[in-house]
């Protein structure tokens, strides 16, 4: 069937669905993507994958405003070097608490 045939490179740089992407780290420069030395923007879900807690923990955090965000019109981003210093923020808060 004629039309019903793809090229095998045409969609080669789509991400397929499920599948994860590089969260900044060692990830190779992708033309048309991200530029070297360019922070760059996380999904919740990536957010989530990172800090390895649920979806529905990183919108909580987000509506609550204990999570460096950036709100795109309805969309929401998370830059990921204003998280991990986040994340060492909380680290060091934690270093002076005593926990039973």
């Amino acid at each position: 069937m004629r039309g019903l045939a793809t090229h095998p490179t045409r969609h080669a740089h789509r991400i397929r669905p499920g599948a994860r992407r590089p969260l900044g780290v060692g990830a190779q420069p992708v033309p048309g993507g991200p530029r070297p030395g360019v922070d760059p923007l996380l999904t919740a879900d990536e957010v989530a994958a990172l800090l390895q807690v649920t979806k529905a923990w990183v919108y909580a955090e987000t509506r609550a405003k204990r999570i460096p965000h950036v709100p795109l019109g309805r969309y929401v981003r998370y830059r990921r070097s204003a998280v991990l210093q986040w994340l060492g923020a909380l680290e060091q808060q934690s270093v002076g608490r005593r926990t039973y």
